[in-house]
Parts: structure tokens; sequence; C-alpha cells
């Protein structure tokens, strides 16, 4: 088995995050040594848009093959490989049913690295089943995030009848004196289903700094 040693890995469950949505916040994961296997390009495929299940046979060939970096030393993982096509790559987490659980895509620089290493490499060959398919979403990350929190944002206030900063937050947003409450609270939310704008992403900055504390 082929490996490639030393990378950052970025771990979610629902989605792939490319390397220019990666967050300050997120929990990555150094990898010392991880098996690398080249597979062809339709196998790619269904790697990338669908969740799988491997057969017992190649789970096995993985377990315990992924050394992470510890707090003092090196820690094994099971069931974890890098996947490429010679053009892209993709890191997938298994469960003890082979089934993948969470992926990652890579750094540019270590994308790019790992695909000048694969000069005669030969294609790894393994059984699995097509799970059920992996929405694709081409959303921002950021964007998600930013929507998420201002709609919660709005809907607590509202709820919570906090005119005051409901009136104060719309005026910082339009520049608009508005006392009616119903108003202000549908006219954000019906933006929030808009498309993303400079304006929105003002109202996600504010409703963050009015939670600083001074």
């Amino acid at each position: 088995m082929n490996y490639y040693y030393d990378i950052i890995l970025n771990w979610n469950e629902d989605r792939a995050y490319d390397f220019f949505e990666w967050n300050d916040t997120d929990s990555l994961e150094l990898i010392k040594k991880i098996p690398l296997i080249k597979v062809k390009h339709k196998v790619f495929l269904d790697l990338m848009t669908n969740n799988i299940k491997i057969d017992q046979e190649f789970l096995k060939e993985l377990e315990g093959k992924t050394l992470i970096s510890a707090k003092k030393d090196l820690q094994k993982i099971d069931y974890v490989a890098l996947f490429t096509d010679t053009k892209n790559v993709i890191a997938i987490e298994f469960n003890q049913e082979g089934i993948s659980i969470s992926r990652s895509k890579l750094l540019i620089e270590d994308e790019l690295n790992v695909l000048e290493v694969l000069y005669g490499m030969k294609e790894h060959l393994f059984n699995y089943e097509l799970l059920d398919s992996i929405k694709e979403d081409k959303t921002l990350r950021q964007i998600k995030d930013a929507k998420k929190l201002i709609t919660i944002e709005i809907n607590n206030l509202y709820q919570e009848k906090e005119i005051d900063k409901l009136k104060y937050l719309y005026y910082e947003y339009k520049k608009e004196y508005i006392d009616n409450i119903e108003y202000i609270y549908e006219n954000i939310m019906n933006d929030l289903n808009n498309e993303f704008n400079d304006n929105i992403l003002k109202l996600y900055y504010i409703i963050k700094l009015s939670y600083h504390k001074v």
C-alpha cells in the first residue's frame, strides 16, 4: 500500500469544504501518515458524490494505517484514506461497517504535492456499494453561516419583543427609521431568501459586534 505523509485535514460529516472555506474555529487534524489510493475517474466521482460502503477486505487493509499527531505522541486511527484520480484528491473516513462517515478536502499546497507523487502508482481495486447521494450545495460556507446567525438573532429579538434592538439593527441595515416591528421582521427575513449582498454582510458584522464586550 502507498502512503502520503504530513498533511492537514478538516473533517466534516455533511460536506467536504474547499480550503478557502475553512474557518479558524474548525478542528483540524495533522496527519503524519495516511494510505494513498489511486482510483479510476469514475470511481472517484462515485466517492465524491455518494456515501458509500466499502467491502470488508479493503476495510481491513485500511485498519490502523493512519497516524495522527497527538499532544505528546502519534496515535493510530482506523479506516481512513486519501483517494485520487490523478487530478483531484479527497480524504474519507469509514466506520467499522465500511460506511463513509466524514470527508475532507486538502489545502491547495497539500493537494498539489499529493498529485506530484502519483507517477508509476497502480490503481487500487476494491469493491464498494453506492448508498445515498450527497446533495451538492455550491453556497459558500461563510454565506450559510452568516445567514444562519442573522436568522437566529432576528427570530430571537422578534419573539422576545426586543423592539429597540430590532429598530437599531434595521436602521444600520437599511438606513431607515421604521416603527413597525412586523415590517422590520418580514423585510429582513425576506432579504435572507434572496441573493447574498454587501448589506446583508454588513448586518452580519453589526450583529457580531453587538455581542462584543467593551
